[in-house]
């Protein structure tokens, strides 16, 4: 091998590895810009999921302050939309939204309804008289104030006594279980003092609940319907068979509120809000939000 022939073969490697190193660069920039191109389509969506998700929850607070604006109209709120829980559809800012409003009195008071009222809500869950006596027992027992916490500090860990603040208290009981608690939560209030369930302000799922059955709430609710857009309240339902007194009337200034919001892109959001609208109280007298949940 000459020396022309020696230089040659050395170019040649030379320009193969550069031609390897250049592919190398190649490919790790196309690696590169793929992961870019990737992570700023995840971004992208991620930003527009929130986005989407903010909408969502806009038109939630929207569908709030909707319904307290024809609650504030007594007239309204008795004949147009009654506060028992009949669902109401409602389009707005491009979604649509479902409704549903019942006034307090219309729920079981965990702070003051008796123990008939209890029991009868316990037994509509297909609970047996044992353990429907057994609950109702334990809830009377949560209501009593705490004496150990009121004689001595405590670490917020022992078992609290006294006015229920929230319904999620309820799962601090012993016996009520997730099953029972999902069963209960929407029928009772921690957030009015009242004895008894108004008829004219309890949902269909309510009056089941209690004990009616299906003809006599099939023909309460035709005769409430009517009444509400003619004339005055119907009679209310006869008692449940088998208990105590259930049913009683009034209406006070607490309101739950369920709002399911639904963006034009699907996005949906659920709102549970209970508010005290202090309606004819006077001057510096007005809504007060008691509590707001949020979930999909």
């Amino acid at each position: 091998m000459n020396a022309r022939t020696h230089k040659s073969g050395g170019r040649e490697r030379q320009r193969g590895m550069v031609l390897v190193i250049v592919l190398w660069i190649v490919t790790l920039l196309a690696v590169m810009a793929g992961g870019f191109a990737y992570s700023m389509r995840v971004e992208t969506r991620l930003a527009t999921s929130t986005v989407e998700r903010a909408q969502a929850r806009a038109l939630a607070e929207a569908g709030v302050a909707y319904a307290q604006a024809w609650q504030l109209d007594y007239e309204s709120s008795r004949k147009a939309w009654p506060p028992n829980g009949d669902p109401h559809g409602w389009a707005f800012g491009g979604g649509r939204l479902r409704i549903e409003v019942i006034n307090a009195h219309g729920l079981i008071s965990l702070n003051s309804t008796g123990n008939e009222v209890l029991k009868a809500l316990f037994a509509g869950i297909g609970l047996n008289p044992a353990d429907q006596d057994r609950l109702v027992e334990k809830l009377l027992e949560r209501r009593q104030p705490n004496q150990l916490s009121m004689s001595r500090p405590t670490t917020g860990l022992e078992p609290q006594g006294g006015q229920f603040e929230s319904i999620e208290e309820l799962q601090q009981i012993e016996g009520i279980t997730p099953a029972i608690y999902r069963r209960i939560a929407d029928k009772v209030t921690a957030f009015s003092n009242h004895f008894g369930v108004n008829p004219e302000l309890a949902s269909e799922d309510m009056l089941r609940a209690l004990g009616l059955d299906e003809r006599t709430v099939a023909d309460y609710l035709a005769a409430r319907a009517q009444a509400g857009s003619d004339g005055p309240p119907p009679a209310p339902p006869p008692q449940p068979a088998g208990g105590g007194a259930v049913f009683s009337g009034g209406r006070g200034n607490v309101y739950h509120i369920t709002v399911v919001a639904e963006t034009a892109a699907k996005t949906a959001v659920v709102v549970k809000a209970v508010v005290d609208l202090r309606i004819g109280m006077g001057k510096g007298q007005g809504t007060r939000i008691l509590s707001w949940r949020e979930g999909r």
